[in-house]
Parts: structure tokens; C-alpha cells; sequence
């Protein structure tokens, strides 16, 4: 899962996190949005976990988007 950002003409900023399928490189899902909170991202989450099960490991970037307490939990 990673998280991308870009900007609008107008210069707005908008955020996207996108979550891939490693072993056969299928986008699982796409949320876009000028923010993206951790509780969207959870819900988001959560909604790969119901359609696709539980995965064995979940690789990330170490970026700042990932310090949320309630994301880690």
C-alpha cells in the first residue's frame, strides 16, 4: 500500500492511497480525496480484507502517513 499526492491547475493538492496485489500487480482498490483521514483509510482497508481475506503481510514505504496511532492499532 502507498500513498501518492498531486496537484490540480488550480493548485489544488489532492491525495491518493492505493492498495496492489504484489504477486499479480491487481489494484485492489483506489481512494482519492484532498484528504484522506486514518479512519478512511482503515474503512478501505477493511473492505480488501471482506472481499479478498486477510493478507499474510502488508508491505509499506515508511512515510509520515503512517504514524497514526489509531492506523497501527
Amino acid at each position: 500500500m502507498d500513498f501518492m499526492h498531486d496537484q490540480l491547475s488550480d493548485g489544488l493538492s489532492f491525495r491518493l492511497f492505493n492498495v496492489l496485489d504484489d504477486f499479480n500487480r491487481e489494484g485492489l482498490t483506489i481512494e482519492v480525496d484532498l484528504s484522506l483521514p486514518s479512519t478512511r483509510v482503515i474503512r478501505s482497508l477493511e473492505q480488501v480484507i471482506e472481499w479478498r481475506g486477510e493478507p499474510a503481510a502488508i508491505r509499506c514505504d515508511n512515510g509520515p502517513e503512517y504514524i497514526s496511532g489509531t492506523l497501527l492499532a
